[in-house]
């Protein structure tokens, strides 16, 4: 039967394609950077968690997230049906979570003959297709100590502390190469000490600091500053959503949560429908409130004084559980 070939998504799928690679493409849709990601072996668990958390952070009905994911992982469970199976993901965090969960499903499974893994250091979204072929050379067959690692990652990953995750990002992984940058990337969303704030968020405030940006403008101004992107629109507008609409602002301008702007068709010149909440949210003045310029002070503490209640994998962040990340000095800190 033809090749599985797994990766990160749609654009990935129609790059591989261009690039001449053949075979059931399965793109594997899943921001695992946001919201709770339990520790369990079953795809069913797992995507059952995912599907509501997902439903609920973008107004989407529960039945058709869930009913994605069913799809998915019912080709995932088919695998020994393909004469091999080839992973294609990238160096970011999107992709390097999801080549983790992965590797771990695989790990645990008996019969994983032909399961092979590309690993690409530049976004395969924006490959030429003679870069998609020459990178198809370098496939070589999953090893017995990228799984080992994966499956400790995973675990890390999915534990209900990131003290395993903070260990694991301290040091190098040969078989996984750009796993430690992503796992550090990761912790960087934890509050930061006296500030309570990502890193991510960090930077919105930093850039609403020079004065009143378009959401569209900070969201460019903010990835732009990435080292290995990782967030799409969505998920960023969501970390605007905490910003905006916490108990005590740190900006202010948005007409409406995230959850109610709805995808469109970049290629359309005019929105329509409900295209319309998309170009509201993205197209709306953002300032900063005076709470804002205090915590870039740290003079205000955003995560103990909004509550901050979030996810990382399986830890969940909130007053009581106030896990932190010293980015300075590269060091988890503890709840008190």
């Amino acid at each position: 039967m033809a090749k599985l070939v797994i990766t990160n998504g749609d654009s990935a799928v129609t790059r591989l394609q261009a690039g001449g690679v053949a075979g059931h493409f399965l793109p594997w849709r899943d921001m695992l950077h946001d919201g709770p990601v339990p520790a369990s072996r079953s795809l069913a668990i797992v995507a059952d968690t995912r599907a509501e958390f997902l439903a609920e952070a973008f107004g989407l009905p529960f039945d058709s997230v869930r009913a994605d994911f069913a799809e998915r992982d019912g080709q995932l469970e088919i695998h020994i049906a393909f004469r091999e199976v080839e992973l294609w993901f990238e160096h970011d965090l999107y992709d390097q979570l999801q080549l983790i969960q992965l590797l771990d499903y695989f790990a645990h499974e008996p019969d994983r003959h032909g399961v092979r893994l590309i690993q690409a250091a530049d976004y395969l979204g924006t490959l030429a297709p003679e870069a998609i072929t020459t990178l198809a050379e370098s496939s070589v067959p999953v090893s017995s100590l990228q799984l080992e690692t994966a499956r400790e990652a995973w675990a890390a990953f999915t534990a209900p502390t990131p003290k395993a995750l903070a260990a694991l990002a301290g040091r190098a992984h040969g078989a996984l190469p750009f796993l430690a940058p992503a796992l550090r990337r990761a912790l960087a969303e934890l509050p930061a000490p006296y500030t309570g704030l990502s890193l991510t968020e960090e930077r919105i405030l930093h850039c609403l600091a020079e004065g009143p940006r378009k959401a569209h403008e900070v969201f460019t101004a903010v990835h732009r500053q990435e080292d290995a992107q990782f967030l799409a629109d969505l998920p960023f507008f969501l970390r605007l959503d905490g910003l905006a609409f916490a108990h005590e602002p740190l900006i202010q301008g948005l007409p409406f949560p995230s959850s109610e702007c709805k995808a469109f068709d970049p290629a359309r010149t005019q929105p329509q429908g409900h295209e319309i909440s998309y170009h509201a949210f993205a197209g709306s003045s953002l300032t900063l409130t005076r709470a804002g310029a205090a915590a870039l002070k740290g003079q205000f503490d955003h995560a103990s004084e909004n509550a901050l209640d979030r996810w990382l994998g399986g830890t969940h962040i909130h007053p009581g559980s106030m896990w932190r990340y010293d980015r300075s000095r590269r060091v988890l800190v503890e709840p008190n």
